[in-house]
């Protein structure tokens, strides 16, 4: 837990139970998670507190928000070095056709792509499709 205070304190952010026990489960857990399962894992904690929780975590830079394609936002814990203004999580996400996990592939890069001109990039996206190393 002390290091979960001391990481909230370096990215400026008010320590908070909830903020506590979401960042704890970002770091022990490796996986993406959607805001249904992350009120399965705390059920005594109301939807609205998670989801401002993880609002915050991404505004700060530490986690990031991946849609599944069909509605469903997951959130997964960002790079060490990531900012509020940077996000540095320039990887694809691998999506299980069977159970329907989403990773991040922080091994590869998506590479810089340069738009035409008058086009402004916001964010970029790759999401592979497929099956995990469980299911086939």
């Amino acid at each position: 837990m002390e290091r979960v205070i001391q990481f909230l304190e370096e990215k400026k952010i008010r320590i908070t139970p909830m903020r506590q026990l979401l960042l704890e489960f970002f770091m022990e857990n490796d996986g993406t998670f959607g805001l249904q399962e992350l009120e399965d894992e705390f059920p005594k904690s109301d939807r609205i507190t998670i989801y401002r929780t993880l609002k915050t975590f991404e505004d700060k830079g530490i986690i990031h928000s991946i849609n599944n394609g069909i509605g469903e936002v997951k959130y997964a814990l960002c790079n060490e070095h990531c900012t509020p203004v940077h996000h540095i999580d320039q990887h694809p996400h691998f999506q299980c056709e069977r159970c329907e996990q989403i990773t991040c592939i922080d091994s590869l890069v998506i590479p810089e792509m340069r738009l035409p001109s008058g086009f402004l990039k916001k964010e970029m996206e790759l999401m592979i499709k497929g099956l995990c190393p469980s299911c086939s």
